[in-house]
């Protein structure tokens, strides 16, 4: 017997949290392995990494069964959005101080807007992300966290500040690449079982 409140389909889902398990992964690995990075540089991987990340959070609120809330499609995607454009700040004056403040600001707004939406669906289990609010709120809490920071770093140059924003996406990154396999997994299984 179908249950009552329909599912979000686990394999649509997978898709754009891949993505951005890949997003992640993708700016955290060039974070590691660029030993000299200008603030320039720094400041144009950075507008990059926030601006596929509202791509891929885009492509997510579009994949939820059913339709997202609007409330949480919509704080998801005003907070992505606004974070881009803070990222973009750096670009137009790229000192270790703006890229600080502004990356600072983007990482807030983007974990910000993964906690609410985490807090969204734990509240409403028959919501389009409900198999994900444990997973936003985690990522969510690292990446505000990382935002939270960023700006004593700073001083230490566009190294330290990759380094700290990179490693909260690493740790995105690797939480999300579990989320989207497990999704697909659980899709196959549940196919195989109907």
């Amino acid at each position: 017997m179908p249950s009552e409140s329909p599912q979000p389909d686990r394999a649509r889902l997978s898709r754009p949290v891949l993505l951005r398990a890949a997003v992640a992964l993708a700016f955290g690995g060039a974070t590691v392995f660029w030993g000299q990075p200008t603030t320039a540089g720094a400041a144009w991987v950075f507008a990059a990494y926030v601006w596929l990340l509202l791509a891929a959070e885009v492509w997510l609120v579009r994949s939820e069964r059913p339709a997202p809330s609007r409330v949480s499609a919509l704080a998801g995607l005003v907070a992505f959005a606004l974070g881009a454009l803070a990222a973009v700040v750096p670009l137009v004056a790229p000192t270790d101080g703006v890229l600080g403040g502004a990356g600072a600001a983007a990482l807030v707004l983007v974990g910000a807007s993964d906690v609410a939406r985490g807090i969204i669906a734990r509240r409403a289990p028959s919501s389009g992300v409900a198999p994900l609010a444990r997973d936003l709120l985690i990522v969510g809490i690292v990446t505000a966290g990382a935002g939270v920071l960023l700006p004593f770093f700073a001083g230490l140059g566009p190294h330290a500040l990759l380094g700290v924003a990179g490693g909260a996406a690493v740790i995105a990154g690797v939480l999300f690449v579990i989320a989207g396999l497990s999704l697909r997994h659980d899709a196959a299984a549940s196919a195989r079982v109907a």
